[in-house]
């Protein structure tokens, strides 16, 4: 159990400090641009600067926490999540999930990136996360459709369309 502290712990610092070096680097691109319009800096601003914010926090309460003792538990018993899945099940999910973000870049070009990433959502949570399908198809159409607000219109990013137009 001391082992998976320390790994904790190093894994959390490496990501603050990494966030944190994302942040500071976005500085150098300009974050806002003239017209009050948002510059490419932004987005590696606040994705480094919240990547920074969110494991330092998680540092902290690593570091705050007590050392904890064997308590007989199995691993299973142990690392289980709250949907009470183990580690070999969130490793087979965990696989899955970077098999289907390359099959969803290769649609890209056909059907287009709005609609590659809702049909990624769909599939990661029918298949992969067990959701009913009218949740899931609702998640994925707000996912979608989130995304297009950012990037196409907030942002003004052009993003590849495809047979749909979008």
């Amino acid at each position: 159990m001391r082992d998976q502290r320390l790994g904790q712990v190093v894994l959390f610092a490496g990501l603050t400090l990494v966030g944190a070096g994302f942040a500071i680097s976005a500085l150098g691109y300009g974050v806002m641009l003239p017209e009050s319009r948002i510059g490419p800096g932004f987005l590696p601003l606040a994705a480094g600067g919240l990547l920074a914010v969110l494991a330092a926090l998680l540092l902290v309460e690593q570091l705050r926490r007590p050392g904890q003792t064997d308590t007989g538990q199995t691993d299973t018993e142990q690392g289980t999540d709250d949907f009470g899945r183990s580690p070999a099940q969130r490793k087979w999910i965990l696989r899955r999930v970077i098999v289907l973000l390359p099959v969803a870049l290769l649609v890209v070009p056909v059907v287009g990136m709005v609609t590659a990433f809702g049909l990624l959502v769909l599939v990661i949570s029918t298949w992969l996360e067990r959701r009913r399908v009218l949740p899931a198809l609702a998640l994925s159409a707000i996912s979608a459709a989130g995304m297009y607000v950012i990037f196409a219109v907030v942002l003004r990013v052009p993003l590849p369309t495809g047979v749909f137009g979008f």
